[in-house]
């Protein structure tokens, strides 16, 4: 096997140190994501997060950029279930670094499920980083590259950069009720709309939000379709569940009660106005 060189070891200690200094923690996904795109190198890398007892999931962030116009949560729901990597690590505790081509066999480079992804993103070789999830669900960093396979030494640089990844992972969910959340206004989202999701979080209905905001349940269903449509989902429930991956939403309380916004969150400052 291929060591890591110096460069190596360099890249891996940058990878962290931006971590650790970046002091807006939304930003700290969207930066992984373009630090493993250069340093591995890849065409492309995408967070996902899926549900696989229900066969639903979406892409949380990714880069490059067009990522965000692709279909990545249509390609994830029509195909989770025969990607090689995906089902893998759905129906196994390994959480190594693997490839397509570690896995795949004929069957797969002939199938619907290639053909569409290389046709709607440009896939070709895959590489999987798998990160710690709770059962029945597979959460994970899937790089792309076209042309060529991943090389020994992209193997050992990805099992160093999933450490990091994970450790992101789990000190995400351990402090997302008690750091400041996201900013709505990068993803697009309105004072309003914010406001409407944040009454959709309550359980209300669209007359009911109407009526708490005073505007019309048309108008409610304008703002759903504006949500849905910048958070890349086609439900509610989905809809919530990625606000609150994103930061958006603080995670529920016990027994399924909303926990209160942090009185400086972004979605106090939304509320208040």
């Amino acid at each position: 096997m291929t060591a890591l060189t110096g460069r190596d070891a360099r890249l891996i200690h940058d990878l962290a140190r931006a971590i650790l200094t970046e002091p807006r923690p939304v930003r700290v996904w969207p930066l992984l994501m373009e630090r493993l795109t250069r340093d591995l190198p890849g065409d492309l890398a995408v967070l996902v997060d899926l549900d696989w007892q229900s066969g639903t999931g979406h892409a949380l962030t990714g880069k490059p950029d067009w990522l965000h116009e692709a279909p990545l949560d249509s390609l994830i729901n029509a195909h989770m279930r025969v990607h090689p990597l995906l089902r893998h690590y759905a129906h196994s505790a390994d959480r190594t670094p693997l490839t397509l081509d570690d896995l795949a066999d004929e069957r797969w480079w002939k199938s619907e499920a290639y053909h569409a992804g290389k046709a709607a993103i440009g896939i070709d070789r895959q590489l999987a980083l798998p990160l710690s999830s709770r059962p029945g669900q597979v959460r994970g960093v899937i790089m792309s590259r076209t042309g060529h396979g991943f090389s020994d030494r992209d193997l050992e640089y990805a099992g160093l950069a999933r450490s990091l990844l994970d450790t992101v992972s789990a000190h995400e969910t351990v402090t997302s009720a008690l750091t400041r959340l996201a900013d709505p206004s990068e993803l697009g989202i309105t004072v309003r709309e914010m406001a409407v999701l944040a009454l959709l979080d309550e359980g209300l209905t669209a007359h009911a939000v109407g009526s708490r905001l005073r505007i019309a349940e048309r108008t409610v269903v304008k703002h759903k379709e504006n949500l849905y449509r910048k958070l890349r989902v086609h439900d509610r429930v989905t809809a919530l569940n990625k606000a609150r991956a994103l930061g958006l939403l603080p995670p529920p309380g016990p027994r399924g009660e909303q926990q209160a916004a942090p009185p400086n969150s972004a979605r106090a400052r939304y509320e208040a106005r």
